[in-house]
């Protein structure tokens, strides 16, 4: 993805890319995300979506005591640890999280193989070769 559009999810959601700043060989995601552009609003809704579930799961526990069958304290924020294109789709790996996260994930990989990659307009992965999801502007001949 460009530097600008990758800073600016950066920017607006810092916690769920804290491991960006950490070494190589301590997390991929010091790489950046890696993939093109295209797939930029998968992403970003993406991560909005996980923002909301963490602040609803923050405000349900918020009045809650620990004593209550109902707290939650078992939940880990999501943090990335890899985000790049394999097999013409997304691939998001992160730690933390729960199964509505991990089904939010699942929903934006299987959206990035309708999307392409370069320009986000619809598309469809290619038959043969190096597999890429793109649009028919954007089709390797």
């Amino acid at each position: 993805m460009s530097p600008e559009k990758e800073q600016e999810l950066y920017d607006k959601y810092p916690e769920l890319f804290q491991n960006r700043l950490l070494r190589p060989s301590q997390s991929p995601m010091h790489f950046g995300c890696e993939h093109s552009d295209g797939w930029y609003g998968v992403l970003s809704s993406l991560c909005f979506m996980i923002k909301q579930h963490e602040r609803n799961i923050e405000g349900q526990t918020k009045y809650k005591q620990k004593t209550d069958p109902e707290y939650k304290s078992d939940y880990t924020p999501v943090r990335f640890t890899q985000i790049k294109e394999k097999f013409g789709g997304l691939n998001v790996y992160h730690s933390g999280g729960d199964d509505y996260i991990h089904g939010l994930i699942s929903m934006a990989e299987a959206m990035s193989y309708q999307i392409c990659e370069i320009c986000g307009e619809k598309g469809k992965p290619n038959k043969g070769g190096w597999i890429k999801t793109t649009c028919k502007l954007h089709m390797r001949v």
